[in-house]
């Protein structure tokens, strides 16, 4: 009796287990599957590559000048060249192209080129009123080099230079940095190490005294006579450019200041990740 009594209850909790079985099986699987669907899932696509460039060029002149009535050397000339990029991830090739043109001076690109050198020349035969000689031409140059590829940043340096009219020749530059990933601004703080933002401020204004001859404690030609780290930077073969120029400076008026730390300084600072140059391109230094 005991054994018939006991016999009908293991069968019936046997049945409940058989029944029970599928659940558990759902169960395990949905437990399983969130962590081990990456099993039967293809590998991540790989980063895309970093934009290529090609250099571009454009040159307008008007001949008809030159001394003893040789009139093949010209009047006026304007002249441009600078990166174009493509490829990349997304529209980024586009972006970084929007801001170098912007920096050129022609932010609706090479097509605006044609029509400011065509006013240039029409301003010299204003001017000149068709009397040449030796000193009587005009020059512009328009330059964005690329100076650095690195992982977070390509470093660009503008240039314009020349002689128009009346004016005093003018030479002015400034430093792009850009993130070849997304086209966005990159600041100098990005590219340091953690705390090393004050170790860098103190070699710039250490450096920057030693460039103008001037002792700790006497007044810097900038903003407020006191030292701070400019806006302008820029990765160089040689070190990490710094450039003061404008409202920067204690006379806006004044030329630019710039000084180079070079490598062997500040490359403990900086997030080898992101500054480090890749291969073949040479470390120069760095």
């Amino acid at each position: 009796m005991l054994d018939h009594a006991h016999h009908p209850r293991s069968r019936k909790a046997r049945r409940a287990a058989i029944n029970l079985g599928p659940a558990l099986v759902t169960l395990a699987l949905t437990a399983i599957l969130p962590t081990g669907c990456s099993w039967f899932s293809p590998p991540p696509e790989p980063p895309p590559p970093p934009p290529t460039y090609d250099l571009k060029n454009y040159e307008k002149t008007e001949l008809g000048c030159g001394d003893h009535g040789h009139r093949d050397e010209p009047c006026v000339s304007f002249r441009a060249s600078w990166p174009e990029l493509k490829g990349g991830a997304g529209n980024v090739a586009s972006r970084i192209n929007n801001a170098l043109y912007t920096a050129l001076g022609f932010p609706g690109g090479p097509a605006e080129m044609e029509p400011y050198a065509v006013t240039l020349i029409e301003r010299w035969r204003t001017e000149r009123k068709g009397v040449f000689y030796a000193d009587s031409t005009w020059f512009e140059r328009r330059t964005i080099q690329l100076l650095a590829r690195r992982p977070e940043v390509w470093s660009f340096r503008f240039d314009r230079l020349g002689q128009t009219g009346k004016e005093m020749p003018f030479d002015e530059r400034a430093y792009l940095d850009l993130d070849p990933r997304t086209g966005a601004a990159v600041t100098l703080d990005s590219l340091l190490e953690k705390d090393a933002a004050p170790r860098l401020a103190a070699l710039a204004e250490q450096r920057l005294r030693e460039a103008l001859n001037l002792t700790a404690g006497a007044a810097l030609p900038l903003k407020d006579d006191r030292f701070f780290m400019p806006q302008q930077f820029g990765l160089t073969q040689t070190g990490v450019a710094l450039l003061w120029r404008g409202d920067e400076l204690a006379d806006p008026a004044a030329p630019r200041i710039e000084i180079t730390l070079p490598w062997s300084q500040v490359r403990v600072l900086v997030r080898k990740s992101a500054v480090k140059p890749p291969g073949p391109e040479p470390e120069s230094g760095f």
